[in-house]
């Protein structure tokens, strides 16, 4: 698998809260949930310092027991959605029980405002691709079946664990793939917001010229609507990050 990725912060102000890490095999993308500038948290650290954290537990755990012996879901393929096969579901409690280990004598995790984010994660293990989607970052699975795109709930990832098993998941035959895209929604303006293309168009962005000139284009339409009117949204510039994986 290869991996190719470009992020960009939306404002100046705040820095960037999107975060992503790839390693051999794996791959993972988060959005920090940008509260109000201002804003208590409850927290010392910030909703970057928490995307970030949280990513790289993630990335860590996902690679535990990867390699050439992993052993590939039980049963014949069933397509991209297998219920029952949720593989990274464990992981992804795990790291969020890491972070809140870290900082529960710090600061106080039973804010409303606690920082959380969302998540997508892609893992090659042997011929089997495994996804997780929590929140609404969207995947781009490009292969054989055309382009589906994976787009989660209102649940995201904050201190507790159990908001893991809200994740959309699924594993894939590698075989089946040419490329997966995994963007955050200030990625996907292009499709959700701006409506200038579909998930198909954007997948071919994603792939050729890439996910620098992805987000470039978002930015383009943005400029052109500087007090968010024709196209009614929250942040002008959001952060945006997209991660392009190459089967």
């Amino acid at each position: 698998m290869k991996v190719t990725w470009a992020t960009e912060q939306g404002s100046a102000e705040r820095g960037n809260e999107d975060f992503v890490a790839a390693a051999p095999g794996a791959v993972v993308v988060l959005d920090g949930c940008g509260l109000p500038l201002g804003t208590d948290l409850g927290c010392v650290h910030g909703t970057a310092w928490y995307a970030r954290s949280l990513g790289t537990r993630l990335l860590a755990r996902m690679l535990d027991g990867l390699g050439p012996q992993a052993r590939p879901p039980v049963g014949p393929p069933e397509g991209v959605h297998r219920p029952g096969q949720r593989p990274l579901v464990a992981r992804l409690a795990g790291a969020i029980a890491d972070v809140a280990a870290s900082h529960r004598e710090s600061c106080d995790l039973r804010a409303p405002t606690t920082p959380a984010a969302t998540v997508l994660a892609l893992r090659v293990r042997g011929e089997w691709v495994d996804y997780l989607v929590l929140a609404d970052s969207t995947l781009l699975l490009d292969g054989r079946r055309g382009v589906e795109a994976v787009t989660g709930g209102p649940s995201y990832a904050a201190a507790d664990p159990a908001m893991a098993e809200a994740a959309i998941t699924g594993t894939v035959p590698m075989g089946e793939l040419d490329r997966a895209s995994l963007l955050t929604d200030g990625a996907t303006r292009l499709v959700d917001t701006f409506g200038v293309t579909g998930w198909d168009g954007l997948a071919e962005l994603a792939a050729d010229p890439g996910p620098a000139e992805l987000i470039e284009r978002n930015r383009e339409i943005e400029r052109t609507d500087p007090r968010a009117a024709r196209w009614p949204r929250a942040k002008v510039h959001d952060d945006a990050t997209a991660a392009v994986c190459a089967f």
